[in-house]
């Protein structure tokens, strides 16, 4: 079957999309846009940040922004159940 046959029988069988779809469908993709421009900027932003290294080391960056913050050990709180449940039944 040749490919253009296969298309037009699947836009034969294709059915109309309402003007609301198109539009909810036009704004996400207009805030998926903005939302990728933003990421980009900030990455960009982020690696100028990486690469603005004298040759003392000192970044060029605000003042004390190549200062180590140490980490933080997490604690994760484990709870044991002293007296398992047991289903009521119903009467």
């Amino acid at each position: 079957m040749p490919a253009g046959s296969k298309t037009d029988l699947l836009l034969a069988k294709a059915k109309p999309i309402s003007a609301s779809v198109i539009t909810y469908l036009r704004r996400k993709t207009k805030q998926l846009e903005s939302f990728c421009s933003q990421r980009e900027e900030w990455e960009d932003v982020r690696n100028s940040a990486d690469t603005k290294v004298s040759a003392d080391g000192g970044g060029g960056g605000a003042p004390g922004a190549g200062a180590e913050i140490p980490l933080q050990p997490v604690v994760k709180a484990m709870v044991k159940q002293a007296v398992p449940l047991q289903p009521m039944e119903e009467g």
